[in-house]
């Protein structure tokens, strides 16, 4: 007996995965600030869209509050949008919680003494 994704009739046609992706990217905008989990980080939406580094899906870039991204904004040399290398993150849109998120802080101020 085949389970999950491997089971007869689980096979989803790249469309349907992309049509999918374009539902739920729908209630989401450029600018908006949301979650993403595993690890919880925090960021705003800057890029919404299909990529060259994955073809026939939909990928949110995500400029994340704090260094604990994988890129600037770019993959394989093709810029998606701009920011701080580290601060950069691409999730699919299932995995973006979009909300009204407080931006984190890395605990050191402006003013405080070392």
């Amino acid at each position: 007996m085949k389970l999950g994704r491997f089971a007869d009739g689980a096979e989803t046609s790249p469309g349907s995965e992309l049509d999918a992706d374009k539902a739920v990217a729908a209630s989401m905008s450029v600018g908006d600030r949301c979650r993403i989990e595993k690890p919880t980080r925090y960021g705003k939406i800057m890029f919404i869209g299909e990529t060259q580094f994955k073809a026939g899906c939909l990928w949110v870039g995500i400029k994340l509050d704090l260094p604990l991204g994988k890129n600037d904004g770019s993959v394989g040399g093709v810029s998606y949008f701009e920011c701080s290398d580290m601060y950069g993150v691409f999730q699919r849109p299932k995995a973006v919680t979009v909300g009204d998120f407080p931006e984190e802080d890395d605990g050191l101020g402006d003013d405080e003494e070392l």
